[in-house]
C-alpha cells in the first residue's frame, strides 16, 4: 500500500509538472503567432517612434560657451564603452518568471522521493521495488536542470535590468 502511494504520489507530481510546462509553451507559440491581430497598434508604434525620434534630433543646439572642463568629460564619455544591449536569448529567459517555482517543485518532489527510498530501505523485505532507483535519478537530474534554469533566470532578470 505505501508503495502505491509513494509511486502513485510521485507520478502524479511528475505528471503534473509536465502538464504545466507543456501549457506554459503552448503558451508561449501562441503569443508568438499573432494570426494578424493587433497589426495595426504595432504600426502606430512604430510611427509614433519615428516621430518622437524626429523631434529629439530637431532640437536646437547649444552656444558653443564649453569650458576646458566641459570638455574634458566629454572626452572621457566618449572614450568610455557603452554598455552593450542584452542577447535576445537573454531577454527571452528575463521573462519566464515560472522558473523558479518549477525548480522548487522539482526539488521538493525529488527530496520527498529521497525520503520515501530512505524509508522503504529499512522496511522488513530491505529491496527497493525495480525501476524506483532509475525514476530517483531521473527525478534528480530534473530537479538539477530546473535549479540551473531558475538560477539563469535570476541572473537574466539582473542582467536585463
Amino acid at each position: 500500500m505505501t508503495y502505491f502511494l509513494v509511486m502513485g504520489s510521485l507520478a502524479l507530481s511528475v505528471l503534473f509538472t509536465l502538464g504545466w510546462a507543456l501549457s506554459r509553451l503552448l503558451r508561449w507559440v501562441a503569443s508568438g503567432l499573432s494570426l494578424g491581430v493587433g497589426k495595426g497598434s504595432a504600426r502606430s508604434r512604430r510611427s509614433a517612434g519615428r516621430g518622437s525620434r524626429a523631434a529629439k534630433t530637431a532640437k536646437p543646439k547649444p552656444k558653443p560657451r564649453a569650458s576646458a572642463k566641459a570638455a574634458a568629460k566629454a572626452g572621457a564619455a566618449a572614450k568610455a564603452k557603452p554598455v552593450g544591449e542584452p542577447w535576445r536569448i537573454t531577454r527571452h529567459l528575463a521573462e519566464w518568471r515560472s522558473s523558479t517555482a518549477l525548480a522548487l517543485v522539482a526539488a521538493l518532489t525529488y527530496l520527498v522521493a529521497r525520503l520515501a527510498e530512505h524509508g522503504m530501505s529499512y522496511r522488513p523485505p530491505h529491496t527497493l521495488p525495480s525501476g524506483f532507483s532509475t525514476l530517483l535519478l531521473g527525478l534528480g537530474w530534473l530537479s538539477a536542470g530546473l535549479i540551473l534554469l531558475a538560477l539563469l533566470h535570476r541572473l537574466a532578470v539582473w542582467r536585463c535590468r
